[in-house]
């Protein structure tokens, strides 16, 4: 039986990446689910989560998740969110 990922915490649970894609621009960037959750928490449903490209400063972003890739590709680019005090 599937079910449905659709908080945070359960995306920790299965060590996913949350992917916001530039609807625009098609840019990509890759997030871990549990370094999202220390900001968000781990109720927060990952499509509701806003992103701003940095390329064309638009947050017109599509959210998608999907399973850590290590064995396969060990390159993978993982960002890491920062609070910044201005």
């Amino acid at each position: 039986m599937t079910r449905v990922i659709d908080t945070l915490g359960k995306a920790i649970r299965h060590n996913m990446l949350v992917v916001a894609t530039c609807r625009d621009c098609q840019r990509q960037g890759r997030f871990l689910a549990k370094d999202l959750a220390t900001f968000y928490g781990q109720g927060r449903d990952p499509h509701s989560l806003k992103f701003r490209c940095t390329h064309c400063d638009t947050r017109n972003s599509k959210i998608t998740l999907m399973g850590n890739p290590y064995d396969r590709t060990p390159e993978t680019i993982v960002w890491r969110p920062v609070k910044v005090k201005l």
